[in-house]
């Protein structure tokens, strides 16, 4: 009876999934073409995927148990870790010690003025642009959504920390990330970053190894566990 209705729910939040990403070319706005070929949206942007997860994704972490695992341990070791693991991402997205401590750069590497809000810069590379940008990488489309789902007002350090940090939380990793369930937490993150182990996007990823040893010299204390 559990599992049938469990198959009812997934059925029904992937179609809506489904609807969501149809709906931009059904609703008569269309899309737009750059000069250069690459899609936009209405405004004009080039369309990107988001870094956040859609409703599908929402019900699989509400359904992981591993979500609810609490992190038993002081209030100061789960900060401590907190911190660790994103010096971690920086450490794998390349923007780790370069400008402002990696929250001043765009994708590529160059460096962007004022935090003001997301400098929105379409860095080409390949067939295709990034807007990433900051120290954890946040592309335009993703971080509007965040500054208006946290409030958050620019794109300073403060705000990307705490953006980051939702990114992690909403893929059901904050518990892990703050016991030092590091592989775990890697591993439920994956698709949020491009240089993490498993992402699948075709971009160089970082090992494993690499990053918990860019963890442990943040100063981040791992648990011992299995995933």
């Amino acid at each position: 009876m559990i599992r049938d209705a469990l198959a009812v729910v997934l059925v029904v939040c992937g179609a809506v999934w489904l609807a969501q990403q149809r709906a931009p070319a059904a609703s008569g706005g269309g899309t737009l073409f750059l000069p250069d070929g690459w899609a936009g949206d209405a405004a004009g942007e080039p369309i990107e995927p988001d870094q956040g997860t859609t409703i599908f994704e929402d019900v699989i972490v509400s359904l992981t148990p591993s979500t609810y695992a609490p992190a038993a341990v002081t209030p100061d070791v789960a900060s401590r870790n907190q911190k660790a693991f994103l010096d971690m991402i920086a450490f794998a997205e390349g923007t780790a010690g370069r400008g402002d401590d990696g929250y001043n750069i765009l994708f590529g590497g160059a460096e962007f003025d004022g935090y003001a809000r997301h400098p929105r810069v379409y860095v080409p590379f390949g067939n295709t642009t990034s807007s990433a940008a900051g120290r954890y990488q946040f592309l335009a489309r993703t971080w509007d959504g965040l500054a208006a789902k946290l409030g958050l007002p620019d794109f300073g350090p403060a705000s990307q920390d705490a953006g980051a940090l939702e990114l992690i939380r909403e893929r059901g990793a904050l518990a892990d990330v703050q016991a030092g369930r590091t592989v775990r937490a890697i591993n439920k993150v994956a698709r949020v970053w491009a240089s993490l182990p498993g992402a699948g996007y075709g971009q160089p990823e970082r090992r494993l190894s690499a990053l918990l040893n860019a963890y442990a010299q943040a100063g981040g204390i791992s648990e011992v566990t299995t995933a």
